[in-house]
């Protein structure tokens, strides 16, 4: 990705493609998948945005994509400078079909998880030290992510697609419909056996097996879990047959009884900690399955005057930069953040230019000590 020498005049060129832009004064509040060109002469990314506003790329995508909790005011900065820079929707993706050779397309499903901001900023980097321009496309968790791909390569011939974040149910299903070359990082895709789907991911069974195995290890046998969907193929899934394979070698076999489903946020996450203490109150440690996850957590557990980690411990999943600045800093199984992203664009060049079969990459999630666990006295 070029250099940009003048972001002013880059700014002028913000290219939104979205799907229902029906005239060329279309609000930027609609709440539609949009792509961010940001190749050939109209090279941009959301951290020019970001850059120019003072705020994070996660709160720009926010407000761009009007998130419900982004700060009204705060958005109205944001569209603001969108608008001074002559934001331009555009309604047939001219630009998209004019766009350069070596482009790809970047697909990432839920705009508000930040753990895939700095993937997408490193994808970016990674992708420009090749000589590719990548165009940008926001869903979110709720939105068919093929459906997605194929509707903006109608408007556009992407040499390959790197989606971050996706759901493996979705792929096994509809991902025929693709012929490009494609890369699904931070999830695993070895079992779906497309010749075009290479994927790369930590290995989540590993890490859900290390964040049990060393809660026991620091004398705990009372564990609750806190996860995602994990009865779907996937990350969520994979984590908790990690954690119930190292509870099992423990002696211990009622993963299910005290296990909380919630969604990725700090509220969900927030409620059914709440609950799950309510409920079983002898709980020592507590396993989530992300940061954002634990963090929501941790609060609940203060609210309810236990103290951490001397009452109960917890641990995170991810290693978010949050995370090492929360107070208490959490103790987390740490995703390799560059590495996920420069061997998902290695990879799909690879694809590209040598025809390469795919392949499945799994990369270790390391265990980093924090302070939300204690050793427990037996």
């Amino acid at each position: 990705m070029r250099n940009v020498k003048n972001s002013h005049k880059v700014l002028q060129k913000i290219i939104i493609y979205d799907k229902l832009c029906l005239s060329e004064t279309l609000p930027i509040t609609l709440p539609i998948s949009r792509v961010y060109q940001i190749g050939g002469e109209m090279l941009l990314t959301i951290k020019d945005i970001a850059r120019i506003s003072g705020y994070a790329v996660s709160t720009v995508s926010r407000a761009l994509n009007d998130h419900p909790d982004i700060n009204p005011e705060t958005k109205k900065r944001i569209c603001r400078i969108v608008e001074e820079y002559n934001y331009s929707p555009n309604r047939n993706a001219r630009f998209l079909k004019q766009s350069s050779g070596k482009n790809v397309l970047l697909i990432v499903k839920g705009n508000a998880n930040l753990f895939f901001t700095p993937i997408l900023e490193q994808i970016q980097s990674s992708a420009g030290k090749k000589g590719l321009s990548v165009t940008v496309s926001y869903i979110s968790e709720n939105d068919n992510e093929i459906t997605e791909a194929v509707r903006i390569c109608e408007e556009m011939k992407p040499m390959g697609i790197i989606f971050i974040g996706g759901n493996v149910c979705i792929f096994q299903r509809d991902f025929s419909k693709l012929s490009a070359p494609c890369v699904l990082c931070t999830a695993y895709a070895g079992k779906l056996g497309f010749a075009n789907l290479s994927s790369v991911s930590v290995d989540d069974f590993q890490g859900g097996k290390a964040a049990a195995t060393k809660l026991c290890k620091l004398g705990h046998r009372r564990i609750g879990i806190l996860s995602g969907d994990n009865k779907s193929e996937g990350p969520f899934r994979e984590r908790f047959s990690g954690i119930c394979n190292a509870l099992s070698e423990y002696g211990i076999d009622e993963a299910e009884r005290f296990t909380e489903i919630c969604e990725f946020s700090f509220r969900s996450a927030y409620e059914k900690a709440y609950k799950l203490i309510s409920e079983h109150s002898d709980l020592t440690a507590v396993i989530a399955m992300s940061d954002i996850i634990a963090i929501g957590a941790v609060r609940a557990f203060s609210d309810m005057r236990l103290k951490i980690p001397d009452d109960i411990s917890v641990i995170g999943f991810d290693g978010l930069e949050l995370a090492k600045f929360y107070t208490p800093r959490i103790t987390t199984l740490y995703q390799p953040v560059d590495k996920l992203a420069d061997i998902s664009v290695k990879k799909l060049v690879e694809m590209i230019e040598n025809n390469d079969e795919a392949s499945h990459i799994l990369l270790e999630a390391e265990y980093v000590s924090g302070e939300t666990t204690k050793k427990r006295e037996i």
